[in-house]
């Protein structure tokens, strides 16, 4: 089976846990030597170079691939133009069922891309399977590291609740997706067990780090430019704003039974992911 987005938030446990299980996979990333650096040799470990946008790239990624986990890369915003002629090339080579990684409230967001990759893979004739997850935690320890070091939580969600999710869970959800019938024509919302603020939030991290970390509560536009100075790219950063809009709405609070009920076990907690990345906040650079 082929795995996008690794290395990454949810492709690097994702690609560990497939490898736990058994499964033989192929790392599809723009620059498989720096996909090797992370996960070095293994057996049942490959590695293939893909780039969507590059069409030259397409015909040796896929071939001899059953299955296929999609991650959209955060800044390519047109999938119609970046992505849907890979997954065109992906169907023609064999690729037989296709895991995306969507969006909480992808089917009530027709103009965010991840819905916009759903209606493709409905019509493909693929089978297909949805996640749609909550916010990441992790987010806050790699996009917005800068800020966390600084002792912010620095996004537009105003006092909105979140149901948020540790991608360590999705990458369990998705092995188990990848690895086991039963899921095809499925779409699994994927959250946390319970709905914070970010200022419970910060509150946690600091507790979990000995260090005091606040709720800045930026503006949209306060949010826009500052990562834009730091050269987060334009068309992902209007992503994030329509995404906090969500939170800030108070429409990302949704807590879903989907990954307790697939995993057999409670969703890992703000608090767990808390006392995982705080080593993190200490170090110079961070991690891959």
């Amino acid at each position: 089976m082929g795995v996008t987005g690794a290395p990454g938030n949810v492709g690097t446990p994702l690609v560990h846990e497939l490898l736990a299980r058994g499964a033989r996979v192929r790392v599809l990333a723009r620059r498989p030597d720096a996909a090797r650096e992370v996960f070095g040799e293994q057996p049942g470990l490959e590695y293939g170079a893909l780039e969507f946008g590059k069409r030259p790239t397409y015909v040796a990624a896929f071939q001899g691939l059953d299955r296929l986990f999609v991650v959209r890369p955060p800044q390519l915003s047109t999938v119609a133009r970046d992505m849907l002629p890979a997954l065109d090339v992906a169907l023609g080579a064999g690729v037989g069922h296709m895991t995306l990684l969507s969006l909480q409230g992808a089917e009530r967001q027709p103009w965010v891309p991840h819905a916009k990759l759903e209606a493709y893979l409905r019509q493909s004739g693929v089978a297909w399977t949805f996640l749609r997850p909550s916010f990441f935690l992790q987010n806050l320890s790699t996009t917005h590291l800068p800020e966390l070091r600084g002792g912010e939580v620095f996004v537009p969600a105003g006092r909105g609740r979140t149901s948020f999710i540790d991608v360590r869970d999705i990458a369990a959800v998705a092995a188990l997706v990848l690895t086991s019938g039963g899921h095809a024509g499925q779409a699994y919302e994927l959250t946390g067990a319970g709905a914070l603020t970010y200022a419970q939030v910060a509150q946690t991290l600091s507790a979990a780090t000995g260090r005091p970390i606040r709720y800045s509560d930026p503006s949209p536009l306060a949010f826009y430019r500052r990562l834009r100075a730091r050269g987060v790219p334009a068309s992902q950063l209007l992503v994030m704003v329509a995404i906090y809009a969500v939170a800030r709405l108070g429409l990302a609070s949704r807590v879903s039974p989907d990954t307790a009920r697939l995993l057999g076990r409670p969703p890992l907690s703000v608090a767990d992911f808390a006392r995982h990345i705080a080593p993190l906040l200490f170090q110079e650079s961070p991690h891959a």
